[in-house]
């Protein structure tokens, strides 16, 4: 499919295109071979997964319809076997040298706290016939296992896998020296603990109720007067395990919200009682991600049954999100202005409270964030993606540019 390069989807893709151009020699050359080579195969997925098309019929009608776009005349047999023939570390080297070439702005309010990741997993079903992707004996699932940037709010590595695969197994691949890694209570593992100090990192993960440890020092707790209206009978204390066998000291950080009970385990020492509970509140972010990609994009509909096209798939969802949220920061710094971006004044301490916090009530008052300027530069809003998507094929001014910055 050939786009115009000055309209906003030829302009969100350029960042593909140079990466193509500068490594030639990574990517396949095969116009000449097939007619859905790998380029327009590439863009074309991306347009389907930023439209939020479910189904490669749907796309196929989208591009062979549209009055704005010279199409490749393809058909889903032709899609089916691009999937299966390209090998997926191809979009993987695309994912991560996006990750390296785009400049994505960091939230200013926790940066000096450190280097966050937060870390979860979803199914996303699958059909009867992906035996590969076994969950239960009653159904097939594949289980996407993610590593959510929080300074930048981006996806960094993830895994695709059968539906049971265990989570703690990812954990345990992506540990990184100074990264604080953020959990549910799925990840709890003492082995875990143990391997993620020995590596130089550093965890903030939810136990669960029935946890066995004994105090060995108390903490004075530190939690500002205004959050007293979210949290209740906070305890911060130095404690061993029952059962850890390394007999190591962690600190747990007790507390309860809304009525529901919340234990933090973690090793890091240096921070304040609020902002242990406020880091962890965070992690909701990540829930909204995958809700994001399964329903925003349609991700919940595969394009393909097979292992490396579902591969494929993902590092395309992946790259498109890249490029949804760095154009989101393109337009929303030329309207703004560099200053605000970069130092994050408009930042404020209070939060309307959103549709996609209802979740998690209590996270709405603890996380200072959610205000204006991170519905502006780190939200990839319904309202905006709409805006966006009926503005695709348009040629890309400043006028555009004003009117996105309208919605969030």
């Amino acid at each position: 499919m050939f786009i115009a390069e000055d309209t906003v989807f030829g302009k969100m893709i350029n960042h593909i295109l140079e990466i193509v151009e500068k490594n030639k020699n990574e990517f396949p050359n095969d116009s000449g071979r097939y007619k859905l080579s790998f380029l327009p195969f590439t863009i074309n997925i991306l347009l389907g997964i930023i439209r939020g098309i479910g189904s490669i019929s749907l796309l196929i009608t989208e591009i062979g319809t549209s009055d704005d776009t010279e199409s490749v005349k393809a058909s889903k047999s032709m899609y089916s076997e691009a999937f299966v023939r390209y090998n997926p570390e191809l979009f993987r080297f695309l994912f991560y040298q996006l990750l390296l070439c785009l400049d994505f702005m960091a939230i200013p309010d926790i940066r000096h706290l450190g280097q966050f990741m937060l870390v979860d997993g979803s199914l996303f079903p699958a059909v009867s016939s992906m035996h590969w992707a076994s969950y239960k004996s009653t159904a097939n699932a594949i289980k996407l296992n993610l590593s959510f940037n929080l300074n930048k709010m981006i996806p960094v590595e993830f895994l695709v896998k059968e539906g049971n695969f265990s989570e703690k197994k990812f954990l345990s691949r992506i540990i990184q020296e100074g990264i604080t890694y953020i959990c549910d209570r799925g990840y709890i593992s003492f082995a875990i603990f143990e391997e993620i100090c020995e590596k130089g990192a550093f965890f903030i993960i939810r136990g669960k109720k029935n946890i066995c440890y004994s105090v060995e020092d108390t903490l004075k707790v530190t939690i500002p007067f205004r959050f007293n209206a979210f949290v209740s009978c906070a305890q911060d204390m130095i404690v061993r395990f029952g059962g850890d066998k390394s007999n190591k000291l962690y600190r747990i950080v007790s507390f309860t919200a809304m009525g529901e009970e919340y234990i933090i385990i973690t090793n890091r020492s240096d921070l304040t009682t609020y902002e242990i509970i406020m880091l962890y509140a965070y992690r909701w972010q990540v829930e909204l991600c995958f809700r994001f990609l399964k329903r925003t994009l349609n991700g919940i509909h595969l394009m393909t049954h097979d292992p490396k096209g579902i591969q494929i798939q993902f590092y395309l969802y992946m790259i498109a999100y890249l490029l949804l949220l760095t154009f989101r920061q393109e337009c929303e710094t030329e309207n703004a202005g560099n200053e605000t971006a970069q130092n994050g004044n408009g930042c404020k301490e209070s939060c309307g409270r959103s549709r996609n916090d209802a979740g998690r009530p209590y996270v709405c008052g603890l996380v200072s964030l959610i205000g204006k300027d991170l519905k502006k530069f780190w939200k990839i809003g319904i309202h905006w993606l709409t805006a966006l998507r009926n503005s695709l094929l348009k040629r890309f001014d400043r006028e555009i540019a004003i009117n996105l910055s309208q919605f969030t």
